[in-house]
């Protein structure tokens, strides 16, 4: 193949778009674009976007990156996609948006499942697709569109995810992939197939769904016209990529037992790799397809983590910003030095972290945040500090779930932005009183689907190969003993509040007053 061996990732998550290019043989990141786009709240628990503005920050960064490498874009072999999961946008036979599409963190579709629960009930559910009945999945945002907008649900040709758009951008054809449609609430997890009984129950006709293909599966080329707008070579082998938590743990080498991922971005994903399908027999964790083809993951959701962090930026770090931008310095890099003015513990504030609700293994759409035992002496690099523990706490709980399942756990490897803290990945080791390995590039996603692209691209035989020769891992944090008593006493206190204050129905009622 000469020199042809660079592979381009393409990671639309929560809150932007990122274009990278990786060397293929070393795994090196030569490029990486990111634009930001927004979301809209219509009603306070309701998040919504723009399903263009996945695709003009992607012919964006596109650019950009291509930009970046110069002559090198005719070594370009593969393109792959990556994206956040389980929003939904509903598109007409030429793949135009019909709607914004409904984000994964939407909380409006609590009465739809109501409504699958007494179809089809929550056991049959976790057997068949190996997910809990939560308003975090696609299906009853499809079920939103068919009670609130009739109309629009008979005149959707596909509701896709947002891999899915992407490549219909890029190549025309309604795809996606097993790891993605294993978040749908609507796959049959175990045969690699659409669901024939959730679909029939819940009257969703699979021909409104799009072709699921295996991870690193060939779609098809660049098209002319997604050429003219990318950058991208036309007719670039455009391969299958994946759920970005899957990207993400095979980006970090999560591909053999033993090994953890966990992701400190908008959200907190913990993902075990699995040879074989597994359930917890109370619901708490998730079973979805791995971006490894034939594999599967055990999966803990926490909804809100690092986005709590941002949240504390834009809403109470004015003073950091200024100085940043004067500096010309990231904010994140004083709100951390605050952190580290405070002590573990946080001098004995608490965060309960579930600003849009409770993932696992509480799964409580009611749920809310919770910042607990202020006193007048308390500062704000305390609340700073607060915020760094209380997700690694909700990391250690469903850390605990899966030793619990049996399932082994020797280190975590951390992906993410907040990976650029020193003291919230020593928080962590801490925490979980496991090791804590970070991988030497911060974009562990983009490099998951760049592995990808290596493979659909015949750069390597297989993913775990593929992997095996593109994951590098850098820096790693060792427990320290002289604060796990301190911890252990917080972690039950933090455990204690959730339960106390959901047992009074506290977040129920507060749920009635928005």
């Amino acid at each position: 193949m000469g020199d042809q061996n660079l592979v381009c990732a393409i990671d639309v998550g929560t809150s932007g778009t990122r274009t990278a290019v990786f060397d293929a043989l070393s795994g090196q990141l030569l490029a990486q674009t990111h634009k930001e786009y927004q979301s809209f709240f219509p009603q306070p628990t309701w998040v919504e976007q723009r399903a263009l503005d996945w695709w003009n920050t992607v012919t964006h960064t596109c650019q950009a990156s291509l930009r970046a490498i110069g002559n090198r874009v005719s070594d370009l072999v593969a393109v792959s996609v990556t994206n956040q999961r389980e929003t939904v946008v509903a598109v007409d036979e030429d793949g135009n948006p019909l709607y914004n599409a409904i984000v994964w963190q939407d909380r409006r579709t609590v009465p739809q499942c109501e409504l699958i629960r007494s179809e089809l009930g929550t056991e049959a559910v976790y057997k068949e697709t190996g997910l809990t009945i939560d308003p975090y999945f696609s299906a009853p945002k499809i079920l939103w569109f068919k009670a609130e907008n009739p109309r629009l649900f008979r005149s959707t040709y596909k509701f896709l995810l947002v891999h899915d758009f992407i490549i219909n951008r890029l190549t025309n054809r309604f795809i996606t992939d097993h790891s993605n449609a294993s978040r749908t609430m609507l796959f049959a997890v175990e045969k690699f197939e659409w669901s024939n009984l959730i679909c029939e129950a819940l009257d969703i006709p699979q021909e409104k769904l799009p072709t699921a293909l295996s991870p690193a599966s060939s779609v098809g080329g660049v098209s002319r016209s997604a050429s003219r707008v990318t950058g991208l070579p036309e007719g670039l082998p455009v391969v299958a990529g994946g759920g970005d938590q899957q990207c993400a743990a095979l980006g970090v080498g999560v591909a053999k037992p033993g090994l953890v991922k966990a992701t400190v971005g908008t959200g907190t994903f913990i993902l075990a790799y699995q040879k074989q399908t597994r359930r917890d027999p109370e619901h708490r964790l998730l079973c979805s397809c791995h971006a490894i083809p034939g594999r599967w993951v055990m999966e803990g959701s926490v909804f809100t983590t690092g986005i709590i962090y941002r949240w504390f930026r834009d809403q109470f770090g004015c003073e950091e910003k200024a100085i940043a931008e004067l500096l010309k310095e990231d904010t994140y890099h004083f709100l951390n030095k605050q952190a580290g003015l405070s002590e573990p513990g946080a001098r004995g504030v608490l965060l309960l972290p579930h600003f849009t609700g409770a993932g696992a293994p509480y799964w409580n759409p009611n749920a809310r945040g919770v910042i607990l035992g202020l006193a007048l002496g308390h500062k704000r690099h305390d609340i700073i500090r607060a915020i760094m523990e209380g997700t690694a706490f909700e990391v250690r709980r469903n850390i605990e779930v899966m030793q619990s399942l049996g399932i082994p756990v020797k280190e975590i490897r951390l992906t993410g932005g907040a990976t650029r803290s020193s003291i919230w990945n020593q928080t962590q080791a801490d925490i979980n009183n496991l090791p804590i390995l970070v991988s030497k590039v911060e974009e562990a996603t983009a490099l998951g689907a760049a592995i990808l692209a290596s493979v659909g691209a015949g750069i390597y035989k297989d993913v775990e190969i593929a992997a095996e020769a593109m994951v590098q891992v850098g820096e790693s944090y060792t427990p320290r003993p002289e604060f796990q008593e301190r911890y252990d006493t917080l972690y039950s206190i933090q455990s204690e509040t959730y339960h106390v204050l959901e047992k009074a129905k506290v977040f129920d009622k507060l749920a009635e007053c928005e």
